[in-house]
């Protein structure tokens, strides 16, 4: 059994900071994040954001191979001819962390502007669709040489949505649904695909679970935070509560797969602590609090695995785990590996650290993709029609830009490497504009508003995207 928990935003600067370590040579006396870390061994991609990360994460593929490498990129389907509106799409702003992907500009679906089905949006194709056999469709001979050795098991708070669907196998196009009683109806394309709709057996106050009919594809939804609570002790007690939930899932459908004599691959993602910092910066009381959850849920999470009567008989309450002696005996054990990391780490940025774009720099500009939370750390900027020049002549003689961020040309990144060692692919490549301008300290560029708001109310904001150690170190918990 193999478990990879995907905790986002916890790179290992915000384990240093909210994980107490002994200070002394006892090692069993250290944290559980400390004895089982690993922190050289990993590192994000670039840029170090979550649609770049979960989408390499989805792919086994590099930013510059994959069509999301970053957010709100802008995009265009078509050519415009002369006299001809209806030729070529809109302009759009692709968004697809979201309930479904979307021009964020417009809020119109993506298929409503030009884009066919889902990898036209993301150009690779996830690896979970590359190892799924359709049952039906393959002679007895072919189903057993390829069949899935492991059962795919999907939690977190964002099953259902159009990048759940996609990254598990889907490719979002519409097709015709023939089981009994839905009489040949379409299904749009943020259902599930055929080989994953199921009926429910099981459902709680915090989490529902599917079992696909195909029995290799399993997924849970949990509970997510509300925002008006981060920064009170009631949102960082819910991240835990309901991240504890889905360790639970876990343990549920690992015992049913040990029990069958399956293997398994379960993948736990967590929005958190990626969702409280960005509201409180990194250094906040509740940020801490939700760590420490997390690492305490994840070792519970492990001392279970390693009873298999414990497992098996379902007690997975704290007071079980707490009254448990681990065993030495290699037949009282489980197969199993938590796997533990993050897509990327974070800063705080105080508002004297957020900045704008000056109106002579825009002025070159038709899009500008910049944020306070993190789009503004690698910023893409797209150049009207030759003013390209104009734009780096105009950037060198502004020394707050000059100092605060490096300007390249997006060919000079790609050449750098900064999207991966292998060659863009072309229909990735506009969606990057002309320029990137990452930033080599903790100055950011943001929206006007974003500025006026944070400070107005002397408010830190956490952000990643650039390529400080805080941002790119990310943790290898074994």
């Amino acid at each position: 059994h193999i478990v990879f928990i995907l905790c986002d935003g916890m790179g290992n600067s915000v384990i240093e900071n909210s994980v107490d370590h002994m200070s002394t040579n006892d090692t069993d006396q250290d944290s559980f994040f400390a004895k089982h870390n690993q922190p050289c061994r990993l590192r994000a991609v670039f840029p170090s954001t979550t649609p770049a990360a979960l989408t390499t994460l989805a792919t086994a593929t590099w930013p510059g191979r994959h069509g999301m490498p970053g957010w709100n990129l802008r995009d265009k389907k078509g050519c415009d001819l002369p006299g001809q509106n209806c030729v070529a799409g809109p302009v759009v702003q692709l968004r697809v962390l979201a309930e479904h992907i979307i021009d964020d500009s417009s809020g119109k679906l993506a298929s409503e502007t030009g884009f066919q089905s889902w990898d036209d949006v993301f150009v690779e194709v996830p690896w979970a669709r590359k190892i799924y056999v359709d049952k039906n469709a393959c002679r007895p001979e072919i189903q057993e040489k390829n069949k899935i050795k492991r059962k795919m098991i999907y939690i977190n708070a964002y099953s259902g949505d159009d990048y759940q669907n996609w990254s598990q196998g889907d490719n979002g196009t519409e097709r015709s649904d023939k089981s009994e009683g839905n009489n040949g109806r379409k299904r749009s394309a943020s259902d599930f695909s055929e080989w994953q709709i199921g009926n429910e057996n099981f459902q709680s106050e915090t989490q529902t679970h599917q079992q696909h009919h195909s029995t290799l594809f399993e997924t849970a939804k949990i509970e997510e935070t509300a925002y008006d609570t981060l920064g009170t002790p009631k949102g960082s007690a819910d991240a835990i509560k309901f991240f504890r939930d889905g360790v639970d899932s876990a343990l549920s459908s690992i015992a049913n797969a040990e029990k069958n004599g399956d293997f398994t691959f379960t993948y736990l993602y967590t929005a958190h602590p990626d969702k409280h910092m960005h509201s409180l910066g990194v250094e906040h009381d509740e940020v801490k609090n939700v760590v420490q959850g997390i690492e305490s849920e994840i070792e519970r999470f492990w001392r279970i695995l390693g009873d298999r009567e414990l497992l098996l008989m379902g007690k997975y309450d704290s007071n079980s785990v707490d009254l448990y002696i681990p065993s030495t005996e290699e037949s009282k054990r489980i197969d199993a590996s938590i796997i533990v990391t993050a897509d990327h780490g974070h800063i705080t940025i105080p508002p004297e650290d957020m900045m704008t774009l000056p109106d002579d720099i825009l002025a070159c500009l038709e899009y500008a993709n910049v944020g306070v939370w993190g789009t503004g750390r690698h910023a893409y900027l797209h150049c009207r029609a030759g003013l390209q020049s104009m734009l780096q002549r105009r950037w060198q003689t502004n020394s707050e830009l000059r100092e605060h961020f490096l300007l390249l040309t997006v060919n000079e990144a790609i050449e750098c490497g900064l999207f991966g060692p292998d060659c863009m692919r072309w229909q990735v490549r506009p969606r990057l504009g002309d320029f990137i301008a990452i930033s080599t300290g903790r100055k950011t560029l943001a929206k006007p508003f974003e500025v006026d708001r944070c400070q107005h109310y002397c408010k830190c904001q956490g952000a990643h995207g650039s390529l400080l150690p805080e941002e790119m170190s990310i943790p290898f918990i074994l």
